[in-house]
């Protein structure tokens, strides 16, 4: 009697003609992996991916060497996760990106902006955790995408594309919850895919799609912002390493510091505006004066780097939304912010988003919001 067989509906094309169980792995199966074959799929895979980040349950209370792994912490992880590198198929070219992301990743204003100390950290929790080395190696090949044009440059994004879907599929379908030996790798990921994302939303042309792309966007940063929060004691450590910088003032909105920002709360206290909306605009407009007075403080290019994406992290959840909603007060705020955007444009996951969204804003919003753009637009010729 044959045994029974549970067919696999989004399977390849080869193991559907050889009648095996697929496992679907993308790009390529673990079947054809093993026996080097070509693996093919029907249907391309959707280009719109569901960025949802199982949220972590709280860890136990972590150690310090949670931040650095001691070898035998490595050995016992890497026996735990032999299985899920077995389904994972790499090859030269992802040999290529991962020798980019060495070689380029943490030079001055290159693909990340983090200090050499931290190479170590990155690849050994990578090493871990497959869901980590995907999503490196597709921010490398997005990287990547910034150095070519034409076919080439599709090529990296295509690439970066299928990597981000497995590593996130990978991560989703770990039934781990958060714990000390895993937090770092929890972190580590929950950042790059924000950077991945935020790079994806950057890269939009038009503004209608810009705005729509913000429904994931903010989403993924508050995920973010959920692994910081309850992996905090084990990653204190490696997120003062990242940022630069160990003895941050606490944050405040200080009337008066700036006409610009006394003048965005003037418009929110004089808007039509439900009170909790007023509440989330100030909130946002509070964080982002922080983050302008930590850039004129601190003069480094990866601590204002690393601020700079912060509120997107801080921002309150109903911000976001008042964005996609294109509610003017919101969207002037947001071209407060993008005026730090322009002035990092050369790190490559900015680019010249700043100038883009001001200058859509200002059209979008036209004459009648125009006195509160005359700022933003007058930073984009200013010389910092």
């Amino acid at each position: 009697m044959r045994s029974s067989h549970r067919k696999s509906r989004n399977g390849c094309r080869e193991c559907k003609q050889r009648h095996k169980k697929c496992d679907e792995s993308w790009p390529t199966c673990l079947n054809c992996s093993i026996t080097s074959r070509p693996c093919s799929y029907r249907l391309t895979r959707p280009s719109h991916r569901s960025y949802g980040l199982k949220i972590p349950t709280p860890p136990a209370t972590p150690s310090p060497s949670a931040i650095s792994p001691s070898p035998s912490t490595l050995s016992s992880l890497t026996q735990c996760h032999t299985q899920e590198w077995q389904a994972q198929a790499y090859s030269l070219a992802h040999l290529k990106l991962l020798h980019h992301f060495e070689s380029r990743g943490f030079e001055e204003a290159s693909m990340i902006q983090l200090p050499a100390s931290m190479r170590q950290v990155i690849m050994q929790c990578a090493l871990t955790s497959p869901y980590l080395m995907d999503q490196i190696l597709a921010l490398s090949a997005a990287h990547l995408s910034t150095l070519h044009r034409g076919q080439q440059q599709i090529f990296f994004r295509n690439q970066a594309m299928e990597l981000q879907t497995r590593a996130l599929t990978l991560f989703n379908r770990s039934e781990l919850g958060i714990s000390e030996q895993n937090s770092c790798s929890w972190f580590l990921y929950a950042s790059f895919l924000g950077l991945h994302v935020m790079f994806e939303t950057f890269q939009c042309s038009n503004f209608d799609v810009f705005l729509e792309q913000l429904a994931t966007y903010f989403p993924v940063h508050r995920g973010v912002s959920v692994v910081i929060k309850q992996s905090w004691p084990a990653i204190k450590g490696i997120v003062e390493e990242v940022v630069g910088q160990r003895d941050i003032s606490g944050r405040g909105f200080a009337k008066g510091h700036s006409h610009e920002f006394d003048g965005i709360l003037s418009l929110i206290d004089d808007s039509d505006l439900e009170e909790a909306d007023k509440e989330a605009c100030v909130e946002a407009a509070d964080i982002l004066h922080w983050v302008f007075k930590l850039h004129h403080t601190h003069q480094g290019t990866q601590f204002q780097i690393h601020f700079t994406i912060a509120w997107s992290i801080l921002v309150p959840a109903r911000f976001g939304e008042m964005l996609r909603k294109r509610v003017p007060e919101a969207l002037i705020i947001l071209s407060f912010h993008a005026v730090l955007l322009h002035r990092l444009r050369k790190f490559w996951i900015f680019g010249e988003s700043g100038r883009f969204l001001i200058q859509s804003i200002s059209t979008h919003l036209g004459t009648r919001w125009a006195r509160w753009m005359i700022w933003p637009n007058e930073q984009l010729n200013a010389t910092i």
